[in-house]
This record gives C-alpha cells, structure tokens and sequence, in this order.
C-alpha cells in the first residue's frame, strides 16, 4: 500500500510539473525559431542557392545555440523544477535542498543547448538540398527557393513567416509537398483524400478555395476568392498563401510536440539528479529506481515489459535493443526510446537508521 501511494504521489508530481511548463516551452520554441528567421542573413541564402552551395544553406538555416537561448532557458528551468520538487522522505531527519550548482547539475545545465542543436537545429541537408535542387528544376528564381526555405516578410507584421526553419525533416517534407500538389492540376485532387488529408490543415477559407480550384480549375478560384475578399491576387500568390498557413500550422504541431518531449526529459532529469544528490547524504542507505509504464494506445512493447522493473540509481534499464537507460526519457537515449513515451521513474529511498 505504501509504495501504491508513492506511484500515485509521484506519477502526479510529473503530470503536474509537464502540465505546467510544457506551454513555456512551447512559446520558447517558437520565439527561438521567429528569432531565427529574423536574422537569417538571406542575401547571403540567396547567393548559395544561386550557386547551389548545399552547404552554406545548411549553415544559414541552422538554428544555433545563441539562437535556441530561450528554449535552453525554459529547459533549464523546467530540470531545475524536476529536482525542487523532491520532498524529504519520511525517516529522513533535517531538510534536503535539491543544488543546481553541484557539479553534475552545472554539467547538465551547461550541455542543454549543444543537444537542442543536435536534435532539433534544423530539417536535414537531404530536405534542404531537395528544396533548392526541385526549385532549379521547376525554374524558380532564387528569391522564390530562400523564402520556402527561410520564409517570406509578412507586409503586416515585418516578420518572416512560412518556409521550413524550425521544422523536422518529415515536416519539411511536408511543406514542400504542399506546394506541389496545389500546383500540379493532376494532383490536386488528391489534396482530401486518403493519406493526402493531413494538407488539409488550413483555414477554411483556403481549404474552400482548393475546392473551387480542385473541382473548376484555379481560373475560377482566383476570381471567386477575390471578388469575395476584394483582392487582386494571382494563382501564385494564394498557392503561396495557402503554403505559407500551412507550413505555420506545421511549426505550431512540431513545437506541441518538442514542448511534451522536452519537458517531460527536463523534469526527469531534474528528478534523478536530485535523488542523486539525496543519495550523498550520510542517512540515506540507498535509493532505487523503478521503471512505471504509463499504460498509452501506442505504447512500446519494451518499455510495458520494463514496468515494475527496480535497478539502484545509477545502474540503468536495458531496454531489449541493447539501450541503456537510467530513467525514462534518459537523453542519452534514442529518439525512439523517448519521442511519444508516458513512462515515469518512481524512486525509493531506503534511509539508515539512527544508532539509538
């Protein structure tokens, strides 16, 4: 019954402290990402384009880690929140003060942004050399080819806006497929159906203007949309703006997504380096880490089989490819070990007993 109440107690520690910084992360994200855009050196873009230099695209796109500063810093504050929330076992006499500043702590506080780099700096150079390369084909100017890449300046708001920073490589894919079935008239049709839905995801203005585009031909969609909103807009401007909602709507997904894993590693760390710390005490005898599974639709069949599974901290979980992993959403991990995964760590604390 005791350890009942300390799953429930901590399983609830993590849902509450995932449900309360996974917005911040998020708005972090997606500041970084605007930040990224705005200071992208596009003239530069531009000439590597024109000159294909995959290479230098790579570099101008890549979200570095001045650049990703203020996901680095939700992150920090997210681990940081992990160990606070530790509370002192019973039989542990005095207080417990979870120290960002120990040298293990500072050791992960300082690596977050080289590992955001890593995971998320930017689609891929496949995906960007894909994208310039169909662009020369098709015979797009190279002003046309950096703004799918890096976004074009809303004349509203002055910000850059679409293109494929920020995105993943799947993502990227995505965008990009966006704009070839909107402009190719034998595959428009294929816009709502089957596995093309997901390019669905438009206001409804435009998702009606693909109608009228799928079903009569762009001629009379250019008409309607602009006698209806009293625009003059070409067939190329409203496929731009069609592509351009949706390429926002991918990033907006994408940092759903990086907001839940993040914090869900951020916390876990935070969590186990505090057990590390509580371990050093000279009451504590030992602590355990047991591997909870969080039982989800999609779940993964190694980590149901690790649930209930008891290691002392610090010798890790070998999951049945070969992985170790200290705790769930450990970020030595791989990917596949953590994207998607509701697994928590329950840690018990064994504490010596006083010499009476």
């Amino acid at each position: 019954m005791a350890d009942d109440r300390l799953t429930r107690k901590q399983r609830a520690q993590v849902r509450r402290l995932v449900r309360e910084y996974e917005p911040i992360i998020q708005r972090a994200f997606i500041e970084a990402v605007e930040n990224a855009k705005g200071q992208v050196d596009f003239e530069a873009l531009m000439a590597a384009v024109e000159r294909n230099d995959i290479a230098a695209a790579v570099q101008l796109l890549q979200l570095n880690q001045a650049l990703l500063f203020p996901l680095q810093d939700a992150i920090r504050t997210v681990i940081i929140a992990g160990g606070r929330s530790l509370t002192i076992p019973r039989g542990i006499r005095g207080s417990f003060s979870f120290s960002g500043g120990h040298p293990r702590a500072d050791a992960i506080l300082s690596e977050i942004g080289a590992r955001l780099v890593t995971e998320i700096g930017n689609p891929g150079e496949q995906v960007i050399r894909d994208l310039i390369l169909d662009g020369r084909r098709k015979g797009h100017g190279v002003r046309k080819i950096a703004q799918a890449l890096a976004g074009k300046i809303d004349g509203t708001s002055g910000r850059r806006k679409g293109g494929i920073m920020g995105l993943d490589g799947q993502s990227a894919k995505t965008a990009a497929r966006v704009r070839e079935i909107l402009n190719d008239p034998e595959q428009i049709g294929r816009y709502f159906k089957g596995d093309e839905r997901r390019y669905t995801r438009t206001s409804s203005r435009y998702t009606a203007l693909v109608r009228t585009a799928r079903d009569e031909g762009w001629a009379a969609a250019v008409w309607r949309y602009n006698k209806r909103y009293g625009q003059s807009l070409t067939k190329a401007d409203l496929i731009d703006r069609i592509a351009t909602d949706h390429e926002a709507r991918l990033l907006k997904d994408r940092s759903v997504k990086i907001a839940k894993d993040q914090a869900f590693t951020a916390q876990a760390q935070g969590r186990y380096e505090a057990h590390l710390q509580l371990l050093e005490r000279p009451d504590v005898e030992s602590v355990t880490t047991r591997w909870n599974h969080n039982t989800f639709r999609n779940y993964r069949d190694d980590h149901k089989a690790m649930d209930g599974k008891e290691k002392p901290i610090g010798e890790g979980f070998v999951m049945q490819d070969g992985t170790v992993m200290q705790h769930p959403h450990d970020p030595d991990a791989p990917a596949h070990h953590k994207l998607g995964c509701r697994c928590s760590a329950v840690y018990i604390v064994k504490y010596r007993r006083p010499n009476r």
